[in-house]
């Protein structure tokens, strides 16, 4: 993601916390709300702003302490947000496809069902088994992830995988 959008989502987030702060420590209720609204209103807003913009932050702190980026090409396979590597003899191709008005970099896995088989967490089988109806791969991540274009990030793709699958035969 640019920094542009990364400046703008957490401006966001804390401009969403604070105004649920303020909902919960605002003293007379509004016209229109009763205080009870206002204060769950508050809490919520706390929570998933708040609690969304804390998450966001510390996974980009522990990228940086790690010295990863958000989408690593190793000789091994690729890693996206530091996650474990997806290795470059299981992935099939990338595709770059628009869901829900973004545009994704879809993982082709040679044998998606193998790969959620062995998958040891029951939530991520679920959404690999959600991502592989509704986008036709098991892994993607937004194009913005990386810099340049969309189409220049899928030809970056396509070459790494290109490069190490002549180097693994």
């Amino acid at each position: 993601m640019n920094q542009t959008k990364k400046i703008l989502v957490y401006s966001g987030c804390i401009a969403f916390t604070v105004l649920g702060v303020w909902l919960l420590t605002a003293e007379a209720p509004t016209a229109m709300y009763p205080l009870w609204k206002t204060r769950l209103a508050g809490i919520l807003s706390i929570i998933f702003f708040g609690g969304g913009g804390l998450f966001m932050a510390c996974k980009m702190v522990k990228l940086r302490i790690n010295h990863k980026k958000e989408i690593e090409f190793t000789d091994t396979g690729i890693s996206i947000c530091g996650s474990r590597e997806i290795p470059w003899n299981e992935i099939a191709g990338f595709a770059l496809i628009r869901f829900k008005g973004n545009r994704l970099i879809t993982i082709q896995m040679k044998d998606p069902e193998k790969v959620i088989a062995n998958e040891p967490s029951w939530i991520k089988r679920k959404t690999m088994e959600y991502n592989l109806k509704t986008i036709n791969a098991i892994y993607s991540f937004p194009a913005c992830m990386m810099d340049g274009r969309a189409e220049e990030a899928l030809a970056l793709c396509r070459l790494n995988l290109a490069e190490h699958q002549c180097h693994n035969r």
